[in-house]
């Protein structure tokens, strides 16, 4: 592998291992990962052993979508999803989605995400209750009932390659157009999804990658004072 070029994708797996530790905390959170492919320079040799010289030919993000812990919390508006799928909740050209089931209700009766956005239900709309009712109980299909009257589902998509599902920050997916399934788990009232970021795994992969880019640094340094010494000898 080149140098430069070890750096480079070096660089970007570092930034993704910091970016895992620092979401290993965010409620319903999914790991990222770098899968990088490899082809042999069949053309190129080095002068010192080892005298094969490999490429990376294509660098492919990965995300682990496995469950996360489920915590109880004893709140009546935290949800958890236990199985594949996602909360729909209000984007600004079409619902986004998110594990994130820490729900909140506004003064005028709106269901809303942490940051403010509204839950929308299966039908695709803004979920509206009395929020000087009962407390609302949630079924494991997602119904939310107040006083024993269903005020509203709580939408949740499942889709066939979640894998594919673009992070557009805070915490949210787009589908980028995939369409949505029925979702088959179940949901969990008073208990919040927690980060599948397994945090001693991503502290050992950032010391082996910051050790990696030292030695990728190293390697260009060393091939920069050997140009060097070349010109010069020839110069000379």
């Amino acid at each position: 592998m080149l140098g430069l070029q070890a750096q480079r994708v070096l660089q970007r797996r570092m930034e993704m291992s910091a970016n895992n530790l620092a979401n290993v905390a965010t409620a319903g959170f999914k790991a990222d990962s770098l899968v990088m492919e490899f082809e042999d320079g069949t053309s190129a040799h080095a002068l010192d052993e080892p005298e094969d010289i490999y490429f990376v030919r294509d660098v492919t993000l990965m995300r682990d979508m496995g469950q996360g812990p489920i915590a109880m919390t004893g709140n009546p508006l935290d949800v958890a999803l236990e199985g594949a799928g996602f909360f729909m909740v209000e984007g600004p050209s079409g619902p986004l989605y998110t594990r994130d089931g820490a729900l909140s209700l506004t003064g005028d009766g709106r269901l809303v995400t942490s940051d403010g956005r509204a839950v929308l239900n299966s039908g695709g709309a803004p979920i509206v209750f009395d929020p000087q009712g009962e407390s609302p109980v949630i079924g494991r299909d997602g119904a939310i009932r107040v006083a024993g009257v269903e005020a509203g589902r709580i939408g949740v998509a499942r889709f066939a390659a979640p894998g594919a599902l673009s992070k557009v920050g805070d915490n949210l997916w787009d589908a980028q157009g995939q369409p949505s399934q029925a979702f088959e788990g179940v949901v969990v009232q008073g208990a919040l999804e927690g980060s599948n970021v397994r945090p001693v795994i991503e502290l050992t992969r950032l010391i082996e990658i910051s050790r990696a880019y030292q030695s990728a640094a190293r390697m260009v340094s060393g091939a920069d004072e050997l140009r060097q010494r070349a010109i010069q000898t020839l110069g000379q």
